[in-house]
């Protein structure tokens, strides 16, 4: 028997649920982690769709965030058509805007709460949103009447390591934790991006036939690691070296890196460094939640030594102080990273 949840399910919650039975009315999915929405979907298609069936017992359907973006007399016909030879027809939506915003008048309102409610048994509904607001009524009635909603976020990096050593398993390879947490890093705990590097990482090691993958071969073939760019940048910085310094900011202007965004990086450094530098600990740092990661965690305090808590202050004080001069107008966005830059470096 399906059980009422009226909240927001996690990933291992909806995959738990998934695992009892795929016959909610509805499953209405957000977040920022689109590998796992794309992935759940998927998996609902195919638990319900009967292979070659495609074409006849799904419909997708896709709006502009607005729920008048949407054509609901189609789905109210499209509802009301049993599937042709599947389990169940599938009317998937994407970005309607539902549960994001409310709508023109009550009855309007009331009527496709009254559709959205009384789904046929032989009909699953699979919302893909943007943005999904925790006490929308229109919810709230649907998660009453069977449906589950799901916010699937960027998974920790226990669970990615997991993840990423699972992936490298089915390849007969193995990845050290180094080599790992740094590629994670890289693609900011993105599950999209990390197995677009491994795939890229997979290939290579098919044509060498080799079976470990370390650090050296994640610098070799992935992306940039833009974390450890900056680790750079304020390792020249706490040096004095200038002209170290410079170049770095060269490096990221190379790759068209925004300058507000090597402000928005720098400043953030800073504060993860004076955090590092209070605690002491590695475990402090990740108790504090700067980090989930050992590898990164350890970087910040071998760094944190080498600054004093007053410099470190006055490079945050900088950066606020240079983005307040871009964002007035009173100084080049190019000038003034270079500027924070020297003056952090001559900086005691």
């Amino acid at each position: 028997m399906r059980q009422i949840v009226n909240k927001h399910m996690d990933y291992k919650e909806l995959t738990a649920d998934l695992a009892r039975a795929a016959d909610r009315p509805a499953y209405i999915l957000c977040g920022e982690e689109i590998y796992l929405l794309q992935q759940i979907r998927q998996h609902l298609l195919e638990e319900l769709i009967t292979p070659g069936c495609e074409l006849l017992d799904r419909v997708n359907i896709a709006g502009d965030g607005n729920a008048r973006s949407i054509d609901w007399q189609r789905i109210m016909a499209e509802m009301k058509t049993p599937p042709f030879l599947s389990t169940r027809k599938v009317i998937s939506l994407t970005r309607t805007g539902l549960f994001s915003s409310s709508f023109a008048t009550d009855q309007e309102a009331e009527e496709l709460g009254e559709l959205l409610t009384h789904v046929p048994e032989f009909c699953c509904l699979i919302f893909l949103e943007e943005d999904v607001v925790y006490n929308n009524k229109l919810l709230r009635r649907m998660r009453e009447a069977g449906a589950v909603s799901a916010k699937l976020d960027r998974q920790n990096m226990n669970d990615l390591m997991r993840w990423v050593a699972g992936l490298c398993g089915r390849e007969n390879l193995r990845i050290t934790r180094e080599a790992a947490e740094s590629l994670i890093l890289r693609c900011e705990s993105s599950m999209s991006d990390l197995a677009s590097e491994l795939s890229t990482v997979f290939l290579f090691y098919q044509y060498t036939g080799k079976e470990d993958i370390h650090t050296e071969d994640i610098d070799f073939l992935c992306r940039e690691d833009m974390t450890g760019k900056i680790f750079d940048l304020t390792d020249a910085i706490a040096e004095r070296r200038i002209d170290a310094a410079l170049r770095m900011i060269d490096v990221f202007r190379e790759r068209r890196e925004p300058p507000l965004y090597i402000l928005t990086m720098l400043a953030r450094q800073s504060r993860d460094l004076m955090i590092a530098k209070e605690v002491g600990e590695t475990e402090g740092i990740i108790a504090s939640g700067v980090t989930k990661s050992l590898f990164y965690a350890r970087k910040l305090l071998r760094q944190a030594t080498r600054f004093s808590m007053e410099k470190l202050e006055s490079m945050l004080e900088g950066c606020f102080q240079a983005d307040f001069a871009i964002k007035t107008g009173r100084m080049d966005d190019q000038d003034a990273v270079t500027v924070l830059v020297i003056r952090a470096c001559e900086a005691g």
